[in-house]
Order: C-alpha cells, then structure tokens, then sequence
C-alpha cells in the first residue's frame, strides 16, 4: 500500500510542473508557429544563385554548321573585369576568348549577364585524301582511273547536325554586385540554339510548268528591303551532297549560300541571296541536275526559270546577278552561263568543271575559279578550260595559292590578281575535291571582286 501511494504522489507531482512549464511559456500566435520548422524539415542551407541557362551559338562555316560559341547567363551582370577564358571549359573545344554581353550574341562586348565563349573553328575537311584510300593494290589501280571518272552519287546521306555543347564553369566568378558564383561540381550539356543566320532565309516553294516540278528555295533579302529599290542578286547553287529532302540542306552545307548574308557582308553589300534546293524527289522525278556528259537536263531547266522567277518578283538589279556554286552547282553555273550568256553579270566557280569546247563561249565572262590541284577531276578540267580561252584571246592570269593562308595573305593576293585579267584562276596547292569550298567561300577579296562586276552591253550581245 504504501509503494502505491508513493507512486501516486510522484504522478501529481510531475503533473503540477509539467503544468507550470506550460504557464510560463507564452502562445504562440498563428503567424510564429506558421513560421516554426514543421516535424522533418530541415531549413534551407542559403547559397549564391547559380548558373540560370546555357545556349550554344550556331554559325555555318566552310565546313557546314557547327557550335561558334556558348552563352551562360547569370542571375546578376558580371565583373568582365575579372573574368578568364581559364574559368571555363567547353568539352572537346578550344575557348579563344571570354566576354559578356547583354544578350546571348556575339555582337557586341559589353557589361552584361551573358557571359559568352568564343570557341576556335578547326577545318574538319580533312586536307589529305584519307589513308585508305591512297593504299590501293597494284590489282586496282586501273579502277581508280574509272573511280575519278565516275558521276557524283545520285543520293546523299547528309543530314543536319544535331549540335550540342558540354562546359562547366571550373573557378568562381564575380558578379558586379560582389555576389561570387561558385565552381560548377558537375558539366552541363546543352542544346538550346539561339537564332543563326538560317534564321534570316525564308524558305519558298516554286511551282515550274514547263518541266513540270516543284522545287523549295531558300530566299533572303536584305534588312530594310525596299521593292522601290533595285538591289543585287547572288544565286548560290550547292553540290550533290546537299541534294536531300531538307529544304534547307543547302544552308547548312557549307557557306557558300549563308556567308553573303551575315551582318558583315550585307553592310558592304547589301544583296538579296537565292538557295535552290535539290530534293531527292527531283532526282527521282528528273534525274541529276548535272551530269559528267555535259548535256542539259530538266533540272537545269528548273533552275533556270527559278532564277526568272525570282529575279521577276524581287527587286533585282538585272545588270548585277551573280553565279556561284561548288562541284554539280559550278557545274550547273557553267551550264546555265552557256546557255544564258546575259544572266550572270560575274561567277564564282568552285571545284567544278564542264566540257571544255562548250566553255569555249565563256571567254568574255568574269570568271573567279578556285580548285585544288589534288582535285582530279576540277583541276585538269579547268586548266583546260583556261588554256582553251588563252587560245581565244582572252587574258586569263593564273594563281597557285597556299590555303592555309591568313586572312591577310589571302587579301593581299586576291588584290594582286583581281586587276589583271576578267578571267582568275586560283590553284590552291594539294588538297581535295571537297576540301576546296571549306576554303573558298571565306576569301573576303574575291567576294568583294565578284560585287564589283556589271552586266556590260557586250555581254548582251
């Protein structure tokens, strides 16, 4: 009895002071215990803000389309003051230079939360035929002779690529307002395109009764395009390898299509730029637009009467519509400049050729030709071609150039040929076929040149 009543009392006891515990802890309003940390939560540990999003900038190079450049925006704008291009890296690339910007461009260098990668471009042509292709057996070396005689596959496989870049930001960096970004413990991989020149091409449809057929067009005209103005023409034609059913095939390619279009060309020469595309369609509908036989062919036919059109619904300056185009679309230059003497005003031909009695009526024109001498059919072909109209009388003056040239040498021996003669031949010394337009496309000088060139009333003889 008396362990009972022990018990008893130590109960009431506890009971009492739990109770004045209570008394002397004041309620707690409704808006302290909203704030109070519920039963398994833990409070936020606060840090800095990272990285908000990563872009890559596309741009098309002689090569085709590739990652120029990547742009990673902040939450605050960034101390340039303190940046490095060591405080970042881009998997597989080369950064050149680090700067920052208000937008996810290159067009300016300014305080901004973009902080923008420049990237190096490396040729991904290779210069050199590949290994395997220069070991052959004694057994086929006569195949090889048929091999560089043989037409261009009818098909291409090419398709757009899928870009992407992998960086991490490995120091910290500094924002203007002293908010220090930390390093990135893991890489991001994006894919998010800002807009490239592509963007600036509306791509058309041109319906042709005469053959009959469709083909798709890429079509750009100028900022500011005024119909009351009269504006020059570049018609780019592609070769066979952008011969598929992306309608803008061409673009991505290689520049010869796109780089009369950037910001730097147009604001010396404002022109409107026309990219047929070749689908597979064509082909199966009317054959190659080119062939090794020389003949026309309805998809010349098709070509033809696009540049008409176009040239009637635009306002184009009929005395400054330029050719150019690479293997089937020199090709293709040099066949529709044959039939058409008073089209193109000037052309720029590259790593093509054409049977060279029927070029012999191209030795009044203004001709720039570039082609590698381990082209082993463009060379031979157009050396030919050049001798051929020497033998007509005209002035052609011949260059072997070194395709690794600066920039800088490249203007200085565009500027020594230009001058000399309506008719350039440019050799550059090894390389390839397709090597050639990874090079030709970026020589300022003989873009340039082709812009200066009129329609003459000779030509329209």
């Amino acid at each position: 009895m008396i362990g009972k009543n022990r018990l008893k009392c130590a109960f009431v006891c506890a009971m009492i002071a739990f109770m004045s515990l209570g008394a002397a802890v004041p309620k707690a309003s409704a808006a302290t215990a909203e704030a109070l940390p519920k039963p398994g939560y833990t409070l936020p540990v606060v840090r800095p803000r990272r990285l908000v999003e990563a872009f890559i900038i596309p741009d098309v190079y002689g090569d085709g389309e590739q990652v120029s450049a990547v742009a990673l925006k902040y939450p605050a704008e960034i101390d340039s003051r303190k940046l490095r291009k060591g405080f970042f890296e881009v998997k597989d690339r080369t950064i050149t230079k680090v700067t920052t910007n208000t937008t996810p461009s290159l067009e300016a260098d300014q305080p901004g939360k973009y902080v923008i990668l420049h990237l190096k471009h490396t040729n991904s042509v290779p210069f050199k035929q590949q290994a395997k292709e220069k070991k052959k057996s004694k057994k086929n070396k006569k195949d090889d002779g048929a091999q560089d005689k043989r037409e261009a596959p009818m098909f291409s496989d090419r398709e757009k690529p899928v870009l992407k870049a992998i960086v991490q930001q490995t120091h910290k960096i500094k924002a203007v307002n002293g908010l220090k970004y930390p390093v990135m413990t893991v890489p991001i991989t994006t894919s998010r395109k800002t807009k490239s020149i592509l963007d600036s091409f509306q791509t058309l449809y041109y319906e042709d009764a005469d053959v009959p057929a469709t083909i798709p067009y890429n079509l750009y005209l100028p900022k500011g395009y005024d119909p009351a103005k009269k504006y020059p023409m570049v018609v780019f034609i592609g070769d066979a390898s952008a011969n598929t059913d992306d309608d803008t095939g061409a673009l991505y390619q290689g520049n010869g299509g796109t780089i009369w279009a950037t910001e730097k060309e147009q604001q010396k020469h404002p022109a409107i730029v026309l990219v047929p595309q070749y689908r597979k369609q064509l082909i199966y509908q009317l054959g190659m637009m080119t062939k090794d036989d020389h003949k026309w062919t309805p998809g010349l036919t098709l070509v033809r009467n696009l540049i008409h059109h176009v040239r009637d619904s635009y306002a184009v300056d009929k005395d400054r519509i330029y050719g150019t185009g690479q293997s089937q679309g020199g090709m293709a230059n040099i066949a529709l400049s044959d039939k058409e003497p008073d089209l193109f005003a000037g052309q720029y031909l590259v790593a093509c050729q054409w049977d060279v009695d029927e070029m012999a009526a191209m030795k009044d024109k203004n001709l720039w030709i570039v082609v590698c001498k381990g082209d082993t059919k463009a060379y031979p072909g157009m050396t030919a071609a050049a001798d051929k109209w020497e033998s007509l009388g005209s002035k052609v003056v011949r260059g072997t150039w070194n395709s690794h040239s600066s920039p800088k040498k490249f203007a200085k021996l565009t500027a020594q040929m230009a001058p000399a003669a309506p008719i350039h031949l440019t050799i550059f010394k090894g390389g390839n076929h397709m090597y050639t337009w990874s090079v030709a496309y970026d020589i300022e000088g003989i873009r340039d040149w082709l812009f200066e060139q009129r329609k003459t009333a000779k030509s329209e003889e």
